[in-house]
């Protein structure tokens, strides 16, 4: 039934919003036992691909959902456990994703995205920061910056990738010597990327994000277990 499901939506039969017959309709179809289904159903839920609603209304039972970003990134945080993808894959994926988007950001980034970006610069400089804020402020700034491309594939697979890491990453930063000065560090560094997309100069823009990634992956990987 999941790959049936699946297929569907692949071959475009099923599309965002649509509603799937109910659980005994299902089965009847398929031939399944309704535990079959009901089974199925809550695992493609999980993977972000459905959307279930309790109760017996019309809003109730199991739709068509567009949450694929969860999907992914369970997805890439199994490769990349199960792969064991190296740093050098992952600074270079995460370069020319992001090389991409300051680029696109600086030719057309509207009001509201540039001004989410300085909130996030603004509120990375409020003093006693501590490591799982701060990583949620600045996978916010990069998942912002994707945003601010109007890339909406650019955006999914960024914060797939920061959700894939996050664990990494807090560990990376605790290993960190001087927290304080690495969090000062890091938060110019997105204040002059921020600069250089207002100021619409992509070229500078990228290669300020290719210094910002490889630095600190330079710093963390020289920092004490």
């Amino acid at each position: 039934m999941l790959t049936q499901i699946q297929q569907k939506i692949l071959d475009g039969r099923l599309r965002v919003g649509d509603r799937l017959p109910s659980e005994r309709e299902l089965g009847e179809a398929l031939g399944v036992s309704r535990n079959s289904v009901r089974e199925a159903l809550r695992v493609l839920e999980s993977m972000g691909i459905l959307s279930a609603q309790v109760g017996s209304g019309r809003d109730a039972g199991s739709t068509v959902a567009g949450r694929s970003t969860a999907a992914l990134s369970n997805l890439l945080r199994l490769h990349m456990a199960l792969s064991q993808f190296s740093l050098e894959d992952l600074v270079d994926v995460r370069i020319e994703l992001e090389r991409l988007a300051v680029v696109r950001a600086a030719a057309g980034a509207d009001v509201g995205d540039l001004e989410r970006l300085r909130a996030l610069t603004r509120a990375m400089a409020e003093p006693g920061m501590d490591y799982e804020r701060f990583h949620e402020l600045d996978s916010e700034f990069h998942i912002a910056l994707t945003r601010a491309s109007d890339n909406a594939l650019a955006t999914d697979l960024m914060q797939a990738l920061r959700d894939a890491v996050k664990g990494e990453m807090i560990a990376a930063f605790r290993r960190v010597r001087d927290w304080e000065v690495m969090v000062s560090t890091l938060t110019e560094e997105h204040l002059a990327i921020l600069r250089a997309v207002e100021a619409g100069d992509g070229k500078e823009a990228a290669e300020l994000v290719t210094q910002h990634i490889k630095g600190f992956y330079a710093a963390v990987g020289d920092a004490p277990e």
